[in-house]
């Protein structure tokens, strides 16, 4: 059953589509197709405006949990906790390895066992994960700055850095921090939502990605199951799905390495069971051989990426060979097996981990989020997604920002990267002039 089935009809979504084995206007793939009826327009409509509507319900219900109003804080104010750091500060580091250039982020250190950053002095050299002073009011205060190309660390460094202590904080749920932190004057988390590196590059590193994957995958994922073809004789769920062009766009899209930040796509991997690098935003097709008519002029570039035309083995491979992704209970299998050799439990996981050998994805059944023995963290997944939609609602109604209309344009932009095809442009939309919560599709 769809997640939030009671409050979002996915079953008029639903309606507007054809599951099709082979679509001429998308090379052949198979995916959904968007039906030719008069009432298509109304029935994106009604979907789109209740996803919404829904979506701030739960905002105001979460927001309803915390303080009504909160003391501004002062600059110097530590307004990330010890213990908020301590949560945060495994991603925190996750994402500083990923900034390792030099001109990005400073040299990182390992998180202590023992305690978190203790570096007080503005003097003192750290290489903390979470230096003591980005958890100060001071740190949420760097502007976004206008730049040209090539320029963004050297004038947005100090504010992207404490951006990325916002999505973690995201992640996390931590929105007593961020509510707090949004009642200053100068906060400019707002225009951080949507943003490039600079202004010839496609906007992949502001906030509003968190939202965005979680409603792409959150839509895809509830709306598969809504159609029978995707279900055997048996009622029971089949694998068929994953060679849908749409699942698969969805799976590295979500999960894809490349972008300026990728905070937003480590629930996704981990879901998934993708690994940094296995997709990227640049693909080459790793078999040549086989796929190398898509790419075309002076920098090879690909004409389409071939979603829907081939299994999901072999989509999981198309840009390069992927290696098995251990579930926690493979962990522990292993564990078990070096302790009965005789190994001390110590040595046992000094072994795992300088072989990297730990929990890579989350579903038991590899690759088929919709078996029944994953159903469990299907459900999970799907909560978490609407979670992070939710949070980022609240966030961005804390500073003053049209949840409303941005929302909206996620879903409209979502549908239309999901089932855009050459003869069915469904994805443009605007607010009718004498009703503005009323989100009209054309």
């Amino acid at each position: 059953m769809a997640h939030q089935a009671h409050n979002i009809p996915w079953t008029v979504l639903a309606s507007t589509l054809k599951l099709k084995t082979a679509n001429s206007c998308q090379h052949h793939a198979q995916n959904f197709h968007v039906r030719k009826e008069p009432d298509r327009g109304k029935k994106l409509t009604y979907f789109a405006n209740a996803f919404v509507k829904n979506a701030l319900d739960h905002a105001r219900c979460e927001r309803d949990k915390y303080p009504k109003t909160y003391d501004p804080p002062a600059d110097d104010d530590v307004v990330i906790s010890d213990e908020v750091a301590k949560t945060i500060e495994p991603t925190v580091y996750r994402w500083r390895l990923y900034h390792d250039a030099p001109d990005e982020f400073d040299t990182v250190q390992e998180p202590k066992k023992h305690g978190i950053c203790q570096h007080m002095k503005p003097d003192e050299t750290c290489q903390c994960p979470l230096p003591f002073k980005e958890r100060k009011m001071s740190a949420f205060l760097n502007p976004h700055t206008y730049n040209s190309c090539y320029e963004f660390y050297r004038h947005n460094r100090d504010g992207f850095f404490n951006l990325e202590v916002v999505k973690s904080l995201l992640l996390y749920g931590e929105m007593d921090t961020i509510l707090r932190v949004c009642t200053a004057e100068y906060i400019d988390l707002e225009n951080w939502w949507e943003q490039s590196q600079c202004a010839c590059m496609q906007p992949d590193l502001g906030w509003d990605k968190i939202c965005r994957l979680a409603i792409d995958s959150y839509i895809l994922l509830n709306l598969i199951q809504c159609f029978s073809e995707t279900w055997d004789n048996a009622g029971t769920p089949s694998d068929a799905y994953t060679s849908i062009k749409a699942y698969q766009y969805v799976v590295r899209h979500c999960t894809k390495s490349g972008w300026t930040s990728d905070i937003a796509t480590y629930p996704h991997r981990q879901f998934f069971g993708i690994e940094k690098g296995q997709f990227k935003s640049y693909p080459t097709p790793h078999d040549i051989g086989r796929w190398g008519h898509l790419l075309e002029g002076k920098y090879q570039d690909m004409t389409y990426y071939p979603y829907g035309l081939m299994p999901y083995q072999a989509f999981l491979e198309f840009e390069k060979p992927m290696g098995y992704q251990p579930h926690a209970t493979d962990v522990t299998h292993v564990q078990w097996i070096l302790c009965q050799r005789g190994l001390p439990p110590e040595l046992a996981d000094a072994i795992l981990d300088e072989a990297d050998y730990t929990p890579k994805r989350r579903l038991r059944v590899a690759d088929q989020p919709l078996h029944p023995e994953n159903r469990a963290d299907l459900e999970s997944y799907l909560k978490y997604c609407w979670q992070l939609i939710v949070r980022c609602t609240m966030m961005g109604q804390a500073l003053g920002m049209d949840m409303e209309l941005l929302l909206g344009n996620m879903i409209r932009l979502s549908i239309g990267d999901l089932f855009i095809c050459k003869c069915a442009k469904i994805h443009h939309w605007t607010f009718d002039d004498k009703d503005r919560d009323l989100l009209v599709f054309k």
